[in-house]
């Protein structure tokens, strides 16, 4: 009811409000649950963080400490449990490059997999590409290394860490035989003023392209 209604009708505002008690005392409710929801909401989230941030560093002593069985549960744990915290992109990253200094790469990759999105890796994204990258090339696999470091490259908002990752890319795409797609990025890389720590790979690159045949695009 509005204040026009209120005076034309001769309602003082009290007796609005007592008429409409029940309404105002639902509508009160509601604001404070959704106020009690959020908080509680924040809360659990920062807890999970705190908790996260705990495991991993109980995992890296483990690991400093020569117990790398111990470790790698740990990792794995944390990794499993706090998908979406920094620290459990970061201990999935650990846990990975542990099995790819074992030799067992797939179980490395396996480990990523849940990883590649931003809600789950959030600030470590392009990390984790990167590593998932480097996967696929110690398997033979320059194709899905050179498609996992593009990603890298447009996750990560840092322009020397983009180059780095797109001359990554390079490399796997020029393994793959992928000739003209590594061409048109090597050249962007040459000419690129933020890839400055790059630049002279980049027409090192180029360099030899010239030298052979156009490849597959």
């Amino acid at each position: 009811m509005t204040q026009q209604m209120i005076e034309t009708e001769g309602w003082s505002f009290g007796d609005w409000i007592q008429a409409n008690t029940r309404a105002i005392g639902i509508g009160a409710a509601v604001v404070a649950v959704a106020a009690v929801a959020g908080w509680f909401y924040l809360r659990s989230a920062e807890l999970k963080r705190l908790n996260a941030e705990r495991s991993l560093s109980q995992a890296k002593q483990a690991l400093a400490a020569g117990n790398a069985a111990l470790a790698q549960n740990d990792l794995q744990r944390v990794a499993t449990r706090y998908k979406g915290t920094p620290a459990g992109a970061q201990a999935a990253m650990v846990l990975a490059q542990l099995h790819y200094d074992q030799g067992k790469i797939p179980d490395g990759l396996k480990v990523l997999e849940t990883y590649q999105t931003a809600s789950a890796a959030g600030p470590n994204l392009s990390s984790v590409l990167a590593l998932t990258g480097d996967g696929h090339m110690a398997t033979g696999d320059a194709p899905g290394a050179a498609s996992a470091y593009q990603r890298a490259a447009e996750a990560t908002r840092y322009p020397g860490e983009r180059a780095m990752y797109l001359a990554k890319a390079g490399r796997a795409l020029m393994a793959s035989g992928k000739t003209a797609e590594a061409r048109t990025l090597w050249e962007r890389l040459a000419n690129d003023p933020d890839a400055a720590l790059v630049r002279s790979e980049a027409e090192i690159r180029l360099g030899e392209l010239a030298a052979q045949p156009a490849g597959k695009s």
